[in-house]
C-alpha cells in the first residue's frame, strides 16, 4: 500500500491541531447527544497490551479511536508517536505487517511509547499473525494497541491466536446506551439505585423512587423510539424522526454483513419476514424450516441467525435448566434485535408494524445483556441471560445470575398485575421481578416496577 495513504489518515503528524477537524471529532462536538461509554475511563489508562473492541457496525467505534487519539494529543504526546489506519483496503496479514513496519520505520529511533489504533481489523484476515509477529520481534512490546471489529467470530478465533501477547489488553463490548446512561447523558443526573438495593426497598420506598423517575417518561418514549444507537439518538434529535437514510445505512449493514460471509441475500430477506413474529417467542431450528418452505435445512436457518448474533446485530436466549443448573441448546429458543433501530430496519423492510409490548421486552433484553458472564461468542448467549419455560408452558422472560443466584425477570406491561402475573416465578424462583406499565408493588421477594424505573435500576 502507498505509504501516502497513511499519511492521509493520520494529520496529526504534520499539524496537531488538524485533529479538531477530522470529520467524527466535528460531528462529536457538534452532537447534541455526546455518549462517551463507560470503558473509555480504563482505556485512557493508556497500559500497554492489545484491547479490542466489539460491537455492532455504526454504534460508534471509529468516533471513540478518535476521540482517544485527541485525548493523546491534549496530553501533548508526541503526535508521531500516534498511528492510526482503517483497515477496510488492506486484503491480509502480509499487508498488514508491512504497513506497520513502513510506519515503525517512519518513526525512526524514536523509542517513546507507540499508540496504535486499528479500525476494523475483522476485515483483515489472518490479522492476528501480524500481531503476533511484530510482538515477537519487539515492535509492539511498548505499545498501547486498540484494535476495532462488528464480528466476534473473526475477532474470538484470532485473538484466542496470540497467548500471552495481549499484555494488560482485554475484550471489550461496546453495546447500545441504557435508558439509565441517556438520562444521565442528557441531564447529568445519575441514580444511586442499582438492581441489587430493589430487595432491600420496602413498597413505600419503591413507590417513592418510582415518583422520582416520573418526570422521565416523555424520555421514555423517545428512546423506545430510536433505541441506544448515538448516532440514531442523535438524527431523532435533529430530525424529530429516525431518517430514511439512518435505517438505508442499517439495512445495508444487515445485509452487507451477511453477504461477506459469502451467504445469500436471498436466503436472509425470507428469514427478515419471518422475524417480526419470532421476536421474543418461543421457537426451534426445527419448526422454523418446516414454515419456510424455500430453506428445507434447519442448519441453514441456525447458520444464518449465529452469523447475525456474531455480528452483533440478534441476540440468541437458550432455555435454563434451574434445577440442574445449566443450558439446553436443544430446547426452544428466542431470539431478539440488539437494539430498536435493527428492529425499524425490520418494520421497515417487513412493511409489518412490530408490537408495543414486543418492543419493551426487547429493551429489557439489551439492557440485560450486560449482565451476561461472557459476550466472547458474539450474541449467542451461552453465558446467559437465559429465560425458561415449565412443561406446562408457563414462561419467564428472562433469568439473569446476580451475586451468584438466578434472577428471574417477566415482562408484563398492562394496566393490572395479579397474583396469577407472578405465581410460577414464586413458586419455582422464590424471587424475580416484574417489569409493568405503571404497578409498584413488593410481595415477599416479588418485585413490581414500572419499565421506567426498573431500567434506571440497572
Amino acid at each position: 500500500m502507498d505509504f501516502s495513504y497513511v499519511y492521509r489518515q493520520n494529520p496529526w503528524w504534520e499539524d496537531k491541531e488538524l485533529i479538531y477537524i477530522d470529520m467524527h471529532i466535528k460531528n462529536f462536538e457538534k452532537s447534541k447527544f455526546k455518549h462517551i461509554p463507560d470503558f473509555m475511563d480504563e482505556l485512557k489508562n493508556y497500559k500497554n497490551g492489545v484491547y479490542i473492541i466489539k460491537g455492532p457496525r455504526q454504534i460508534g467505534k471509529t468516533t471513540i479511536l478518535k476521540l482517544l487519539i485527541k485525548d493523546l494529543i491534549e496530553r501533548k504526546v508526541n503526535p508521531l508517536n500516534i498511528f492510526y489506519a482503517t483497515l477496510d483496503l488492506i486484503s491480509d496479514e502480509n499487508e498488514l505487517t508491512q504497513l506497520l513496519l513502513d510506519y515503525f520505520s517512519m518513526k525512526g529511533r524514536n523509542n517513546n511509547k507507540s499508540y496504535i489504533f486499528l479500525d476494523e481489523i475483522s476485515s483483515v484476515n489472518n490479522w492476528q499473525k501480524s500481531v503476533k509477529y511484530l510482538y515477537d520481534i519487539g515492535k509492539l512490546e511498548n505499545s498501547f494497541v486498540v484494535l476495532t471489529g462488528s464480528s466476534s467470530y473473526d475477532l474470538k478465533k484470532s485473538s484466542e491466536r496470540l497467548p500471552g501477547r495481549r499484555g494488560s489488553g482485554k475484550d471489550i463490548v461496546y453495546l447500545p446506551v441504557t435508558f439509565r446512561e441517556y438520562i444521565n447523558q442528557k441531564y447529568n443526573v445519575d441514580f444511586e439505585y442499582n438492581l441489587e438495593d430493589l430487595f432491600e426497598m420496602n413498597e413505600e420506598e419503591l413507590k417513592a423512587a418510582n415518583l422520582r423517575v416520573l418526570r422521565f417518561k416523555d424520555d421514555f418514549k423517545t428512546y423506545i423510539t430510536t433505541g441506544g444507537f448515538p448516532k440514531v439518538i442523535n438524527d431523532f434529535f435533529e430530525n424529530n424522526i429516525i431518517s430514511e437514510e439512518i435505517l438505508n445505512t442499517y439495512m445495508n449493514y444487515l445485509y452487507g454483513d451477511i453477504e461477506r460471509f459469502n451467504r445469500s441475500r436471498l436466503i436472509l430477506n425470507q428469514l427478515i419476514f419471518k422475524i417480526p413474529d419470532l421476536i421474543g417467542q418461543r421457537f426451534s431450528w426445527n419448526s422454523l424450516s418446516n414454515d419456510i418452505e424455500a430453506i428445507s435445512s434447519k442448519n441453514t436457518i441456525e447458520d444464518y441467525f449465529n452469523l447475525l448474533c456474531f455480528n452483533f446485530l440478534f441476540g440468541i436466549l437458550f432455555f435454563y435448566d434451574f434445577s440442574k443448573r445449566t443450558i439446553k441448546l436443544k430446547k426452544q429458543k428466542k431470539i431478539y434485535p440488539v437494539d430498536l433501530v435493527i428492529t425499524s430496519v425490520i418494520e421497515n423492510i417487513t412493511n409489518t408494524e412490530i408490537k408495543l409490548s414486543t418492543k419493551i421486552e426487547q429493551v429489557v433484553f439489551t439492557h440485560l445483556l450486560r449482565y451476561s458472564k461472557s459476550l466472547s461468542e458474539g450474541l449467542i448467549l451461552y453465558n446467559g441471560p437465559y429465560f425458561w419455560y415449565s412443561q406446562k408452558g408457563n414462561e419467564i422472560d428472562f433469568l439473569i445470575e446476580l451475586r451468584n443466584k438466578i434472577l428471574p425477570i417477566e415482562i408484563k406491561f398492562q394496566n393490572n398485575i395479579s397474583p396469577s402475573d407472578y405465581f410460577s416465578m414464586k413458586k419455582v424462583f422464590q424471587r424475580g421481578i416484574l417489569v409493568t406499565k405503571k404497578t409498584v408493588l413488593k410481595k415477599d421477594s416479588i418485585i413490581a416496577l414500572p419499565i421506567e424505573s426498573f431500567l434506571l435500576f440497572l
